[in-house]
This record gives C-alpha cells, sequence and structure tokens, in this order.
C-alpha cells in the first residue's frame, strides 16, 4: 500500500466523519430552540409558584386580627405557563365568611380553572378556529393538554361576562337614563348598513335563528389597484329579541364613537327588509336608503336570467330611475312562462317597494352632500358570521352562539390583551456623507486618452499624437 492510497483512506474516513459531526450538529440545532423554550417554561411555572407563595404569607401579615386562620387550601389552576399547584391560606372573617385573600389579589373566581391569561387566549383562538383546533394551538403554547370541550367552557365564561356588561350597559342608558359619553371620531357623513344571516341551532324549539349585523364607517380610503377599505369602521353582531332592542344598540353604538354635532347626512344601505330600513330610525339624521347592490342584481338575474340585457337593465336603474326600464320589463313579462312570469312579477314588485333606494348616490340631484357609494354589508357579514358560525355540521345552543358573538365582537381586545405584540426596533438610519469633490481647472491635463493606448496605439497618428503629448514617450 502507497502512501498516497493511505492518504486517499484517511481522507475519505475524515469526510465521513464530518458528514456524520455536521449532521448531529444540525439535529442539535434543530431542537436547541425548543428545548430552552420548554426548559424556560418549566422554570417559569416553579417561579410563578414560588411568587404566590411568597405573596401568601406577605398577605398573612396584613389581615385583620379579628380574622381567623383556618387552615391551608390547595389549588390547581392553568396558566400560560402549564399547571401549577399551589396552597394558600383560607380565612374566616367577623361574619363567619371563609376568605382567600390570595385568591381575590389574583383575580381567581370561584371553582375557575384557567388564569385570565389562558382564557383570553383560548377565547381569541376559538373566534378564528374550530374549538378542536384551539385546543390543540392552545395546549402546544401552554405545554398542556386542553380539550375542546374545555374551549367551549372558556368561550361560554368569557362570552356570558361580555354580553352581561354590554346589557347593563344598554338597560343603564335606556332604562335609567344615563347620558352617552359622545364620541370623538368627526363625521361629516355617516354611512350605516345592516343585514341578517341565519344559523343553525341544536337542542332549541327553533331550528334556525337570525343573526342581525350592522357596520357603520365614515367613507371609504384606497389601499391599492381597485381596492378600497373602510374609514372608522364599527360593527355591531347580535341575536335581539325585536327590532326595539336592535335600533337601541346602533344609537349607543353610533353616538359612543362618532361626533354626530356636525352631522349632515346618513346614508343607510341594505336588502330593502323593513327591520333593515328601520335600523337607524333612532339615530334622528336625515337619511337616505340606498338598495344593496348585491341584493338587486341578485334578484334580477333571478327573474330575468344572467343576460346582458338584464345587466343593462339595473345599470339603467341605478342611473336613471325605474320608470326607464319599466315598459321592456312589462312587455317581457308578458311573453314569458307562466312560472317565470311569477318570478318577474315578484322582482317588479320588489323594485317598487323600494323605489327611494334604487338611483345611485351621485344620480340624486337633491342631496347637497356629496357623498360615496354604499355595499360593503355583505363582505361584513360573512367576515363577522358565516366564517365562524355557519357550515358544514355546526349548530348551537342558543347561549353558545350568543356568547360566541360577544367574543368575536371583542376579539381586538382579546388578541391585545392575550397575544401582546413586540415592538419593532426603529431603524436609525446611517447619514451618507459623500465627499464632495471640488474641480481644478487643471484637471484636464491628468486625463488619459484610452485611444492612445488601446486599440488605436500602433496607428501613424496615435504615434504622432503620443509625440506631442509626451516628447519623452512616456504615458
Amino acid at each position: 500500500m502507497t502512501a498516497s492510497t493511505v492518504k486517499v483512506i484517511i481522507a475519505a474516513e475524515i469526510a465521513e466523519r464530518k458528514v456524520e459531526i455536521g449532521s448531529m450538529e444540525l439535529k442539535v440545532d434543530e431542537m436547541l430552540d425548543e428545548n430552552i423554550r420548554q426548559g424556560m417554561q418549566s422554570a417559569g411555572k416553579t417561579l410563578y409558584g414560588e411568587v404566590l407563595q411568597a405573596l401568601d404569607d406577605g398577605l398573612q401579615e396584613a389581615i385583620p386580627e379579628t380574622w381567623e386562620n383556618t387552615g391551608r387550601e390547595r389549588r390547581q389552576i392553568t396558566t400560560c405557563l402549564g399547571t401549577v399547584q399551589f396552597k394558600r391560606r383560607v380565612y374566616r372573617d367577623e361574619t363567619g365568611k371563609r376568605r382567600k385573600l390570595l385568591d381575590e389579589m389574583i383575580g381567581l373566581e370561584k371553582h375557575s380553572r384557567y388564569s385570565l391569561s389562558v382564557l383570553q387566549k383560548g377565547c381569541y383562538l376559538a373566534s378564528e378556529l374550530a374549538y378542536r383546533e384551539a385546543g390543540d394551538v392552545l395546549g402546544w403554547l401552554i405545554g398542556d393538554y386542553i380539550s375542546h370541550s374545555a374551549i367551549g367552557r372558556m368561550v361560554r365564561q368569557v362570552g356570558e361576562s361580555c354580553q352581561a356588561e354590554e346589557d347593563i350597559q344598554r338597560e343603564r342608558v335606556f332604562e335609567e337614563g344615563t347620558d352617552i359619553k359622545p364620541g370623538g371620531v368627526p363625521a361629516k357623513v355617516l354611512y350605516g348598513e345592516s343585514d341578517g344571516v341565519w344559523i343553525s341551532l341544536q337542542r332549541e324549539a327553533k331550528q334556525k335563528t337570525e343573526v342581525r349585523v350592522g357596520i357603520l364607517y365614515t367613507g371609504k380610503k384606497a389601499v391599492g389597484v381597485g381596492r378600497k377599505a373602510l374609514e372608522n369602521k364599527v360593527a355591531v353582531t347580535q341575536i335581539v329579541k325585536n327590532s326595539q332592542e336592535w335600533q337601541e344598540t346602533l344609537l349607543k353604538t353610533a353616538y359612543e364613537h362618532y361626533d354626530l354635532s356636525n352631522t349632515k347626512q346618513m346614508m343607510v344601505g341594505g336588502d330593502g327588509n323593513r327591520w333593515v330600513r328601520q335600523s337607524f330610525d333612532m339615530i334622528g339624521l336625515p337619511r337616505e336608503f340606498v338598495l344593496d347592490r348585491y341584493h338587486l342584481y341578485r334578484e334580477a338575474r333571478r327573474a330575468f336570467g344572467f343576460t346582458r340585457k338584464t345587466e343593462n337593465w339595473v345599470r339603467q336603474i341605478c342611473q336613471e330611475g325605474l320608470e326607464a326600464v319599466m315598459p321592456e320589463m312589462l312587455q317581457a313579462l308578458s311573453q314569458a312562462p307562466t312560472k317565470a312570469a311569477q318570478k318577474m312579477r315578484k322582482f317588479i314588485q320588489y323594485l317598487i317597494n323600494n323605489r327611494d333606494g334604487l338611483l345611485d348616490p351621485d344620480c340624486r340631484t337633491h342631496l347637497k352632500t356629496k357623498v360615496g357609494n354604499l355595499g360593503a354589508i355583505e363582505g361584513n357579514v360573512d367576515k363577522l358570521v358565516v366564517r365562524r358560525l355557519k357550515g358544514r355540521g355546526r349548530s348551537w345552543s342558543m347561549e353558545g352562539a350568543q356568547a360566541m358573538l360577544a367574543v368575536c365582537r371583542h376579539k381586538t381586545i382579546l388578541k391585545q390583551n392575550a397575544f401582546k405584540p413586540f415592538q419593532k426596533l426603529e431603524k436609525v438610519e446611517k447619514k451618507k456623507y459623500r465627499t464632495k469633490h471640488v474641480r481644478d481647472d487643471s484637471d484636464w491635463l491628468q486625463a488619459g486618452v484610452p485611444s492612445l493606448r488601446l486599440c488605436h496605439s500602433n496607428r501613424p497618428w496615435a504615434m504622432v499624437l503620443k509625440d506631442i503629448i509626451h516628447p519623452e514617450g512616456v504615458l
């Protein structure tokens, strides 16, 4: 075996060892951050228990002398660090009532299994995901098992609390006469749209119930090519007993968010249903109703078919009025079969009932204030209700649906409290200093002439120029 062969074998063995070591290091690097996270979470859980014990010891020194210490009781709660077990002292006050000061201090309710942060995390995830998926994600975050039924209990607990608070505030305003603190968002023109969506119920006398959705905004702004977003939007979703409760809710919402002292016009949009048209009556502003274009086009296509002529009719109705196309529609009605004629007759009656909302806002000459188009309610119904409460196999109890709607109404606050975003560090831009060149009149004497030393260097005229510029022949 020659020396060169030995070198080749040794080099191959070293290369193989390097591959093994490199793959092992790669595995360590992949799991290192997860191992650190789990270790820090375990240390945090231990620290949390020690902090609770220290708080309980400190509270012992602050209790009145008339209170009696009856011993300690064990409690277990699930926190964002995992499940924590601790013991706290139980006292009996002058009236004989048992008091657990540590529970009262950290806000633990009786028989509550979860901390406030876990409740907020679980409810926000449930507003975006199914209960089972929300339980899996939350369990991974806190390092403990969370079932789908536990997520359901969290939603019921938080949602019912939010709903109860809203009912108390509404009763204070409309039954006890408490003044509403006006909002500060200016609204020269206020836009309001409403619609309803039906959801399935289970274990209830009725199989379905209607969820009412309302939005208020002050206009639209461009956010891209062909894309607009609503400005200062406020959304309301509720299952109400009657239209009066719905109107009171929208009135309270409008006055809490907008400064209506200088509002000159309110534009109301919807599908023409009676309760939709009356949703914003209590606000007391001059109103103009605009029939939602989605429903107008849909009903026209159902009656006269998906044709170019139908599209032109609808466009002409919105710009010129119903009288511009009524003769042609009646002629088509007279020539249609009986079944088709019934649909056409129903659509014509629909137009007559909503005659005041057919013209586009910019075609209404009596409006003194310039207003924009409406038509945002359908997209908001889909985002606020349909995506979460409707779908194959989804059905709700009445209490569960109301709780989920309350959680969805407060999902922005829940997200801010449960998943606090990291603040982005502001980048400090370094100033770039460029050396300002001071021009010298003799710079041209230092410039080179490429043609004298590149492609034309051997030509006669180039050699003559060289001799003239550099008599000594040095470039």
